[in-house]
């Protein structure tokens, strides 16, 4: 049956140049009825030896763009346009896989390029070509069965977007995908899960070893009592836990672990077959409850000592006259508070010796009052010893601004302090000496300032106070282990 060509045949000439190999495989060619190559949805051409288009079907020339002129060597081994690869990268018509299939005997199936036909309109094309042989299984030319994939390479980029997309999703929100099957007791984790749960492989098999290295020992019952729960033909397969596990440096990781179980059959034979679940990283969140834990221990703690505190200032307060009590507490309470401002402002991580001594005597000074001169390295307190040590300056200033050094306007106040070794321990000394003031007498009492001062320097400093009524002024000298006011 005699076949039509389409645009045309080659030129006698074109004819007399194509070697006889190439003849008996164009006279096969000639055996295949032109409509039946064109009732192939795919498009179709052959090249001889040389590259040039022998046959080609309609669906090739729709796909081109553009009609064919067979045997001419302007359209040789394609009737693209233009052809690049995905990346963009333009392939000359001798470099294509037709070109390589007829000089090499190359063979392609289902590669992928970018084509862009005379009118603009670009493609995806998937190219699929078998080198044809003669008798001696000499390379005599090419078939190429090609089609446009855009929609479905669109859907599949597409897809890869949205993968990359939940990937990233996923390792933001520190988390990882699994499956565990009953059946082989193995569990398949995806790249993030297998950071978060510490493993060099994917592929990791749940025997008695692998979990009693990779899983807490404590949070062995309560994961094993989950999967059971989960598992339970009778139940809604949900199974959810928090364990740790452990990482490649021997550290401990907290993860929340939740899925679904797969269920074969129905009623009496309903069997768990599989979990399929994600884990996310919980570590921070579990060290950020236990650090509110603590904060909330330490805040009930310091609330119970400063209620002590603020309940022995006002039993020793009462003892004053009725109308000085209030006067006398409420300074108290002040100096209280200014030491709590302070610590506040530091988050109660400790304060400087310095700051804290200028904090504490700032009411019985000015900017242009030189009444009270301070000298001595700066050292950082422990928030406790940082009230403590307030109380104490505060009373020795309310002291000297009633009977003592700061009583008139020509006393003064020398504030030095130094560190020392005290015994095998080292000691922060601390000596408070007034001058220029009013004489001084031993008082007949001791007054509820200077059992303050024994008292808070003895029992919450851990050290000692020397108080010496000199005719010429107080002197207070303090001793402090320096291991019970350090901020630790």
């Amino acid at each position: 049956m005699r076949s039509k060509r389409l645009g045309g045949g080659p030129s006698a000439l074109q004819l007399a140049q194509v070697n006889l190999a190439s003849l008996e495989v164009l006279a096969q060619l000639a055996e295949l009825d032109q409509a039946v190559l064109n009732a192939i949805p795919l498009g179709v051409y052959v090249c001889d030896s040389d590259g040039h288009i022998l046959r080609a079907n309609a669906k090739a020339e729709e796909l081109w763009g553009r009609p064919v002129s067979l045997g001419s060597n302007a359209q040789r081994f394609c009737n693209c346009f233009r052809v690049e690869t995905l990346a963009g990268e333009f392939i000359p018509p001798d470099a294509t896989p037709m070109a390589q299939a007829v000089r090499h005997g190359a063979v392609f199936s289902g590669i992928e390029a970018r084509v862009e036909n005379p009118d603009g309109r670009r493609w995806v094309a998937s190219v699929t070509i078998k080198p044809l042989c003669d008798r001696q299984g000499r390379v005599v030319g090419a078939i190429n069965c090609f089609q446009d994939i855009t929609r479905e390479y669109d859907q599949r980029e597409m897809l890869i977007r949205r993968q990359k997309s939940f990937d990233l999703a996923m390792t933001a929100s520190k988390m990882g995908t699994w499956r565990y099957t009953m059946a082989d007791n193995i569990c398949l984790y995806d790249d993030n899960a297998q950071r978060l749960y510490g493993l060099t492989d994917g592929r990791f098999l749940h025997d008695d070893e692998g979990v009693k290295h990779k899983f807490h020992p404590d949070d062995m019952e309560l994961m094993w009592s989950r999967v059971a729960k989960a598992c339970d033909p009778n139940g809604e397969g949900l199974y959810d836990v928090e364990y740790r596990v452990r990482q490649l440096d021997g550290s401990w990781r907290w993860l929340s672990a939740w899925g679904y179980v797969e269920f074969e059959g129905e009623g009496d034979s309903r069997k768990p077959v599989a979990i399929t679940g994600a884990s996310r990283d919980i570590s921070e969140m579990v060290q950020a409850t236990e650090a509110q834990k603590l904060l909330i221990n330490e805040l009930n703690h310091r609330v119970k000592n400063m209620l002590a505190t603020v309940q022995s200032i006002a039993r020793q307060t009462q003892r004053s006259t009725p109308d000085a009590f209030g006067v006398r507490f409420e300074e108290r309470l002040m100096a209280l508070s200014r030491a709590h401002d302070l610590l506040t402002r530091r988050q109660w991580a400790g304060v400087g010796l310095r700051e804290l001594l200028e904090q504490a005597l700032s009411p019985f000074t000015s900017e242009s009052d030189s009444a009270i001169r301070m000298d001595g390295p700066d050292h950082v307190l422990s928030a406790q010893a940082a009230l403590s040590l307030a109380m104490v300056i505060h009373e020795l200033a309310t002291n000297a601004a009633k009977y003592g050094a700061l009583s008139v306007p020509s006393g003064r106040i020398d504030l030095a302090w130094s560190i020392g070794s005290e015994g095998e321990a080292e000691a922060l000394y601390l000596k408070w000496i007034e001058k220029d003031g009013p004489r001084v007498e031993e008082p007949t009492r001791r007054g509820f300032g200077a059992r303050l001062i024994e008292r808070s320097v003895g029992k919450d400093l851990g050290g000692k106070a020397d108080m010496r009524f000199l005719p010429a002024g107080l002197q207070c000298g303090l001793t402090m282990p320096l291991g019970a006011i350090e901020r630790r």
